[in-house]
């Protein structure tokens, strides 16, 4: 007798899925105990990780993407709509007990659960709408109201959603979701990645000095993390701290703007890009060639209640983390005990909250050790794929009990 199927459906191979969300080999094992699994996405760029793929079955759509390309993940994305009806095909054929839909693009889980098929999006940290249309006054209203919308479908046709705050459950609950079917589950952090290490070597390289403050923000360059803000600010800050520098590492689809923002602020000798880096290693060593790591977001409907993967990439190294205070981060971190929250869009907070870190370096090594712990105990895989698992369970049922009560 076979298991019953669920489909884990990604625009990206598990090679890639791997590296955003840590906990997903430890969620597959759990799923496997009790389910056949199939893994259905693009293809990757690189050779496929036997282990990742362990007792999976794969189908891979034709188009290959590669997810450190920005062009190719717009591209991808489109043709990914382009492939849904082959995909509803793939559905209808296999005949699945549940969709875990990791792909909150726009439509696409309603489209997914008019198939008739329970449907779990496992993350709503992305606001698809408010990325494509958002940055003005009009976009972002028409944004929200597409996002209430979509909402109100999601609701209707009995779709499940995975929020991974308090704060994210109650703003999918705002926009119209049941709140029955909103599950608060933690996300989780990359195991044995990001640690604290010496980095003196990539200090050096970088080009900083023994007396020099260093504050690192990592991570992809887009609107809404608030760099522009953040480069407008340390221009203001140089002016009473001549020592204090920025290291801005990543980039992708906003490097080129970021170059450019700094030159003309007049900032090269104080804002410092080491564009995109090959391996999460070097992501580790240069976060610990700085003196203190900064999570930014900006006060806005789509960053609300989210959780980075920078937060527990940051707390990790045991480094003082610096977050805007925003609900969400604000469930994780508890200011002056294991990192730092500065008032959202508030320059003020900002300033007296890196200097307080650079005046008080002893106690602001124990608050990094301390982020350390918190990490730890926050971010915890084994925890998220039982309760998600538990919630794979819960909603098959229900689907199920709603089958037989029609059939009877």
């Amino acid at each position: 007798m076979h298991s019953p199927l669920v489909i884990y459906l990604h625009r990206y191979p598990p090679d890639y899925e791997a590296l955003q969300f840590a906990g997903m080999r430890r969620l597959l094992d759990q799923l496997l105990i009790k389910f056949d699994v199939l893994y259905l996405s693009l293809r990757g760029v690189w050779p496929p990780n036997p282990e990742l793929r362990r007792g999976l079955r794969i189908h891979q759509l034709r188009p290959r993407v590669n997810p450190f390309s920005g062009m190719s993940k717009l591209f991808k994305t489109l043709l990914f709509y382009l492939y849904l009806p082959v995909i509803i095909r793939i559905l209808r054929r296999e005949r699945p007990a549940l969709i875990i839909c990791k792909e909150p693009l726009p439509l696409v889980p309603i489209l997914l659960a008019r198939c008739g098929v329970p449907v779990l999006i496992g993350g709503v940290s992305d606001f698809w709408w408010r990325i494509f249309l958002g940055g003005n006054w009009l976009g972002d209203r028409l944004a929200g109201f597409l996002e209430r919308l979509e909402a109100k479908q999601w609701r209707r046709l009995g779709v499940g959603v995975i929020a991974n705050t308090k704060a994210e459950a109650e703003l999918v609950g705002a926009r119209g979701m049941d709140p029955a079917r909103i599950f608060q589950v933690n996300t989780t952090s990359v195991q044995g990645v990001f640690f604290p290490c010496a980095a003196g070597f990539e200090r050096r390289q970088l080009g900083f000095q023994e007396s020099d403050w260093v504050v690192a923000i990592h991570g992809t360059i887009r609107p809404g993390k608030g760099y522009r803000q953040l480069l407008h600010w340390w221009r203001e800050l140089i002016k009473q701290h001549p020592h204090w520098h920025l290291l801005i590492i990543g980039g992708a689809g906003g490097e080129a703007w970021c170059r450019r923002q700094i030159r003309r602020l007049g900032l090269e000798g104080h804002a410092h890009m080491t564009g995109w880096l090959p391996t999460q290693a070097e992501v580790n060593r240069h976060l610990n060639a700085a003196d203190c790591l900064l999570v930014m977001r900006r006060n806005s409907d789509d960053n609300r209640g989210i959780i980075p993967s920078a937060l527990y990439h940051s707390l990790a190294t045991a480094k003082p983390t610096v977050a805007t205070g925003l609900a969400g981060m604000a469930e994780i971190i508890r200011h002056g005990v294991d990192g730092f929250l500065f008032a959202p869009e508030d320059f003020e907070s900002f300033h007296l909250v890196l200097e307080f870190i650079a005046g008080h370096l002893a106690e602001a090594a124990r608050r990094g050790q301390a982020g350390m712990v918190r990490e730890k105990e926050c971010f915890d895989p084994e925890t998220s794929a039982q309760a998600t698992v538990a919630v794979v369970e819960q909603m098959i049922m229900q689907a199920n009990h709603r089958s037989t009560a029609i059939g009877g």
